[in-house]
């Protein structure tokens, strides 16, 4: 079979080159783990300008469960220099508008609780986050996208 002329652009494996997380970021997850406090989840797909030249980023996660009491932090505030938008949808018993959890996030000063499928909007510059995860009763889908070619913070570090 001849080679397809538009196969990079459809991905159906995780490709992308490995890129080390934020530093602390992995510290403060196990941390967090060794408290009893954390989530199990499942990287499904990432995408980006390494992937496929040009690709705007997007990375895809299903949070399957949470363990422990106190809400499981997994991201810090931070910003880009991009838009970014976030999303946690449910799959919840027949009702996809239901979250199937409660996720507990940050804009600037601002707390909003999340009990149903959601999509977040964070233009650039906006400090968002923290993202916690209060509970999952049925798996949410958690993706981050942004015009940017790579996921990059322009503000927020880790301790």
């Amino acid at each position: 079979m001849p080679e397809r002329k538009y196969a990079q652009y459809v991905i159906t494996e995780d490709i992308r080159p490995k890129q080390p997380p934020p530093a602390g970021f992995l510290k403060r997850l196990e941390d967090q783990r060794k408290a009893g406090n954390y989530t199990d989840s499942a990287h499904v797909l990432s995408l980006n300008d390494a992937v496929a030249r040009g690709a705007l980023y997007f990375d895809a996660v299903w949070m399957v469960a949470k363990h422990g009491e106190p809400p499981t932090n997994i991201e810090i505030a931070h910003s880009h220099d991009f838009d970014e938008i976030l999303g946690f949808f449910g799959n919840y018993k027949g009702s996809a508008r239901e979250l199937g959890g409660e996720v507990e996030i940050w804009l600037e000063d601002e707390q909003y609780i999340l009990n149903k499928s959601t999509i977040v909007f964070a233009p650039r510059g906006l400090s968002h986050g923290p993202i916690s995860f209060r509970r999952i009763d049925s798996p949410i889908l958690f993706f981050t996208s942004g015009n940017g070619t790579s996921y990059t913070r322009a503000t927020g570090k880790e301790d």
